[in-house]
């Protein structure tokens, strides 16, 4: 056995097919898009990173005709499907299971083949790499329904093409994008090296850019061993850990003293590691969150600041993680998707802190701090959301932050929303981009409650519950919506589980007051689930409005 190169293209080709295609097993768990593969920004990366020829980690698959379950890759992507189970009758066929880059294959299948929440995958053929910044790349999502722009390519397009029939379409969409460049030979000059690199790395299939090692085995067992044996390995010294050892070799306590402020943080039920308060700590002083050993020098200024600075942000990094617990009850990590996009919120704090010492988030409630705090409210459920996220935002949002809070005024809203547009992020919250997160999102309408968390998975109730001893597919569709959710106990859930609502609370009316946005029982809307969601999602986004001041763009 050893590691075999397959290109792009026959990667996709064999996802799902019906000759010894490469399917999902069924042992592993149902597949969940986490914090960051539900990032637009990862998948541009993961894609820029197939594009520049870089690695992206080997594929380990089992090759069988045992009979054994296995499950579909998904082909449109949501975040309320799952991978679909085969018949029994398919159990023997020959296939290929996936044990190891499960995640990276349905990244690539779906925003190559399909669709990413609605949106699809394009490459901006302006985009010049010798002028960009590091963590910016050509990729872009664009809704399924925009406006088409000869600029943005469709990759969608480019993987739909067949190796047989490349060339001549090759030449009919370089007819067809003349008109970008016309007689700019530096434009046509960047437009033909994106097109031709694209073309090489997702029409052709000679490039073999994936590595996967294929398990010949009899049974799951062994092909369980040798996956195991194969993520047994040494890991490097990260960038954290050599700057770390720069601090310590002067300062030997430093690390422990970034341990008992990380401590004193899980008092408020958050996690924030040593390892993300050195990264605060090198964005505060040098103005970037990417901590790079090769340019920290470790001089003695350089190291007794790192040191002081230290001491000085511990009140009002312990206040905003009191703000976190007391203005929203956020009680859990998983709860806040964008871990990057709170940093400029916590820069602001500990500048305005600076000045004045008696400045906190968490215990004034002046007419006049709620009034300034609005700001605020509305970059946190923004950045959040709209995935705000980039290093390049990150830093230039934090710059904005103390140069606000140096001369004392508001949260700069106003320009980090602009810089993000400019970055060709969404600007505003809408109905539709509001339920992309939607554990933050329904956090964020009952900050009155606590999740509770079963791992790393809170519980949500479905108020009309997803099954009613039905399977119907179209119901379940409808109801597996932010607007019927509610944070509930897991007791309470499982007691009214497949129960008719309006009949749950009718027998328990003591439990009524554990929900929110919730009708008289007498109503008519408690008669059919679509009218009581609408109901419900109106009552939502008027709340929206009168405690953030947040109007979503219907």
């Amino acid at each position: 056995m050893s590691y075999q190169g397959i290109s792009i293209r026959e990667v996709l080709d064999k996802i799902n097919a019906n000759t010894n295609g490469w399917y999902l097993p069924e042992v592993q768990r149902q597949y969940v898009w986490g914090n960051r593969n539900n990032s637009e920004d990862y998948v541009c990366l993961l894609l820029d990173s197939l594009l520049q020829g870089y690695p992206i980690g080997a594929i380990v698959v089992w090759e069988n005709s045992a009979k054994v379950p296995f499950r579909l890759f998904l082909t449109d992507y949501a975040s309320n499907k799952f991978n679909k189970s085969v018949e029994e009758g398919r159990w023997g066929q020959s296939k290929s299971l996936v044990y190891d880059g499960q995640q990276r294959l349905q990244t690539l299948y779906s925003v190559l083949k399909y669709t990413f929440n609605d949106r699809v995958l394009h490459y901006d053929l302006f985009f010049d790499a010798k002028n960009a910044n590091a963590d910016e790349t050509g990729f872009l999502f664009r809704n399924k329904d925009a406006v088409p722009e000869l600029r943005y390519l469709k990759l969608t397009e480019l993987c739909s093409i067949s190796c047989s029939e490349e060339s001549e379409a090759k030449y009919i969409i370089e007819d067809r994008l003349v008109p970008l460049y016309e007689n700019d030979k530096e434009k046509r000059s960047i437009v033909r090296q994106n097109l031709n690199r694209l073309w090489d790395i997702f029409v052709k299939d000679n490039e073999k850019q994936i590595a996967y090692f294929p398990i010949k085995a009899n049974s799951p067992d062994t092909a369980n061993e040798v996956f195991r044996r194969l993520n047994i390995g040494g890991v490097s010294l990260t960038s954290v850990e050599l700057v770390l050892s720069k601090i310590k070799a002067k300062y030997y306590d430093f690390e422990e003293k970034l341990w008992e402020l990380s401590n004193k943080i899980k008092k408020y039920d958050i996690e924030f590691s040593s390892e993300q308060l050195l990264q605060l700590l090198y964005l505060l002083i040098k103005g970037t969150i990417r901590v790079d050993d090769r340019y920290f020098k470790g001089t003695d200024e350089e190291l007794d600041l790192f040191n002081s600075k230290l001491e000085d942000v511990e009140i009002p990094l312990l206040d905003f993680f009191n703000y976190l617990r007391s203005e929203f009850n956020i009680n859990h990590n998983y709860i806040i998707p964008r871990w990057a996009a709170i940093l400029p919120m916590i820069i602001y704090l500990i500048r305005r802190n600076e000045i004045n010492h008696n400045y906190k988030w968490s215990d004034n409630y002046n007419d006049e701090h709620k009034k300034q705090m609005k700001a605020v409210h509305q970059y946190f459920l923004s950045s959040q959301i709209l995935d705000w996220n980039t290093q390049t935002m990150v830093n230039e949002f934090s710059r904005l932050a103390t140069e606000a809070a140096k001369n004392q005024h508001e949260f700069p809203l106003s320009e980090i929303k602009a810089f993000a547009v400019s970055k060709n992020r969404v600007g505003e919250l809408n109905e539709s981009n509001f339920t992309w997160q939607p554990w933050f999102a329904l956090k964020m309408l009952q900050p009155g409650r606590a999740f509770n968390f079963t791992e790393n998975k809170p519980h949500i109730d479905h108020i009309f519950p997803m099954n009613r001893g039905s399977d119907n597919e179209n119901y379940q569709n409808e109801v597996d919506v932010l607007w019927n959710f509610q944070i509930l106990p897991a007791g309470v859930n499982l007691y009214k589980w497949n129960k008719s609502p309006k009949e749950f609370l009718l027998a328990h009316p003591e439990l009524k007051e554990k929900f929110d946005f919730m009708p008289d029982l007498e109503s008519e809307v408690w008669n059919s689930h679509t009218d009581f969601i609408q109901y419900r999602k109106k009552l939502m986004i008027t709340y929206l409005k009168d405690r953030y001041d947040i109007s979503l763009n219907l």
